[in-house]
């Protein structure tokens, strides 16, 4: 190893720094801070106990104060293959929606990850009139089935009908499938009164994160025009949007809930934080007008689910855009596609890992072994380097030109050990991001105590460990490997920075101690097979 290599360690350092400070930037959570609903678009029942919701007094003379009884409403449950959700007849709203296929951590008595993820702040999905957002929690009267089971293709509409007396009156219809995480939604407005009506449809969608994941992940809102994908980062104040729409979502890491409106329309979008990680968007319609006895329908499409590449396909409508992992997402899917394909041969995504770090390896393999022979000519030629830097140590123009005549004489790239590691940097944050945000690889198990290729490994002992909590084997070999990876390296360094450069793997190690295992496992494979290949190319130097 030689100072060009140190220069491209110390490249790799920075690069890993800049990105974290840059994440950390974009994505850790902020201090909370509360913050006003919309102009029009709030929900009362966010703020107000159900069951004795009153309007509020401080509307208009002219409106009328509607009492409202909250307290023999039902709860109408379904049941599904993918999910199991609970809607109230308070707003025909979702008061639970638990997903079958995941937990909220490896343990099977774990509870399921839970969609409505922010109650008290509101119930998903809202539906009110810019005019009326108390309209919100009023009671329906829904299908007199409370219990629907629904397997394989069957399908349930449970209709929602209102159970207030207004003179404009919302109907919601629910259409939903056995196997499938998209659902329907067709609301219907309807004006009962003598006057024309003139007004907005809203939809209100409050959530916070539905599950434990790395701070640097994405979390909150995020909508697709059609051509862009748009993640909010919302530090203060509203965003708003106004425009086409193909869906607008909350998501975190894993998971998300989507509203894809059926219509082509110039929806307008507002998003706000309200607390925390807690976000609340609201879509509003274009505004309509009603003549008495005239009603007017609007369709969506829900999707509350997993961000899993095949369910956001069959979904379409540009939903697949959800899953995106950000400046390296064109190195991070071809990556996760390579660990499912390797996964359905191996049944274990651990191995999955191993097999892509070995494709990896075999693809850079010329030029790792070029980089190699560099490397060693230049250990060769370091004495007849050392005589020049004596001999023009005070004429670095002359020096720079006998150094550049030395290396085509001997061709010699001095750049070539930097660049097999420069180049594998995207690939190590691509990796990084697919284990941080792709489902598949969520408590994913590997072997004995690695059971979630996603957090950091820790091999729990009789004993608490301050800060770790565990013992970071992996970790731990990985550094072991680096160490013995620098002593088979050639090097053309002078003792004191040899020495320096053996702190390079304790570096490494205590920065890796808090990635996911499946990127640690990555980079000792990868190192066990650098030294490997550092083997073969020494043997064959020596021929």
């Amino acid at each position: 190893m030689e100072m060009r290599a140190l220069l491209a360690i110390v490249l790799s350092i920075i690069i890993m720094m800049i990105f974290h400070l840059w994440y950390a930037s974009h994505y850790a959570p902020r201090p909370a801070k509360t913050s006003m609903v919309a102009g029009g678009g709030s929900s009362a029942g966010a703020n107000k106990t159900e069951k004795t919701f009153r309007s509020s007094q401080s509307r208009p003379s002219h409106r009328p104060v509607l009492k409202v009884d909250l307290s023999r409403v039902r709860d109408i449950r379904v049941d599904t293959e993918f999910f199991r959700a609970v809607l109230t007849e308070a707003g025909a709203r979702f008061k639970s929606f638990e997903l079958k296929g995941y937990r909220q951590n490896p343990s099977p008595d774990s509870p399921l990850i839970q969609l409505v993820s922010a109650p008290k702040k509101g119930l998903p999905i809202e539906v009110y009139l810019a005019t009326r957002p108390e309209v919100a929690i009023y009671p329906y009267r829904g299908p007199s089935r409370t219990d629907w089971l629904l397997k394989d293709a069957q399908k349930a509409t449970l209709a929602f009908r209102p159970g207030y007396e207004l003179p404009v009156k919302i109907e919601k219809v629910f259409v939903f499938r056995g196997r499938d995480y998209l659902f329907g939604l067709t609301v219907r407005v309807r004006n009962e009164g003598r006057d024309p009506f003139r007004d907005r449809l809203l939809l209100r969608l409050v959530a916070s994160p539905f599950s434990v994941s790395n701070r640097y992940v994405f979390k909150g809102p995020a909508y697709f025009d059609g051509k862009r994908l748009e993640e909010v980062k919302i530090k203060k104040g509203p965003r708003e949007y106004v425009g086409p729409l193909s869906w607008v979502a909350y998501e975190d890491s894993y998971f998300l809930e989507a509203i894809l409106p059926e219509e082509t329309l110039n929806w307008r979008l507002t998003m706000r934080k309200l607390s925390g990680e807690t976000h609340e968007l609201i879509l509003w319609s274009p505004e309509f007008t009603l003549a008495p006895g005239e009603s007017k329908e609007f369709h969506f499409s829900l999707y509350f689910g997993p961000k899993k590449m095949e369910n956001l396909k069959t979904v379409g409508h540009g939903l697949p855009k959800a899953l995106h992992f950000g400046f390296f997402d064109p190195v991070a899917k071809p990556l996760l596609w390579g660990l499912k394909f390797f996964h359905r041969f191996v049944g274990n995504y651990g191995l999955a890992i191993i097999l892509l770090t070995f494709l990896i390896r075999i693809l850079f393999w010329p030029l790792n072994h070029l980089s190699y022979k560099s490397m060693k000519k230049m250990q060769e030629i370091q004495p007849l380097i050392q005589r020049l830097r004596e001999k023009y140590k005070d004429d670095p123009q002359a020096l720079n030109r006998e150094l550049m005549q030395v290396y085509r004489t001997y061709k010699i790239n001095p750049f070539s050990g930097c660049l097999p590691m420069l180049i594998q940097i995207p690939v190590f944050f691509a990796l990084y991001k697919v284990l941080l945000q792709a489902i598949e690889l969520r408590h994913a198990p590997f072997f004995a105590w690695i059971n979630d290729l996603s957090a950091p490994d820790r091999l729990h002992v009789g004993f608490d460990i301050p800060y770790l909590h565990g013992l970071p084997v992996l970790t731990i070999l990985m550094g072991l490997s680096m160490y013995g990876q620098q002593r088979l390296s050639p090097t053309s360094l002078d003792p004191t920075q040899a020495r320096l450069m053996l702190i390079m793997p304790i570096f490494f190690t205590v920065l890796f101690v808090n990635f996911p295992s499946g990127l640690v496992l990555y980079w000792l494979v990868n190192n066990l097979l650098s030294i490997a290949q550092q083997l073969i190319t020494n043997k064959l130097h020596a021929r």
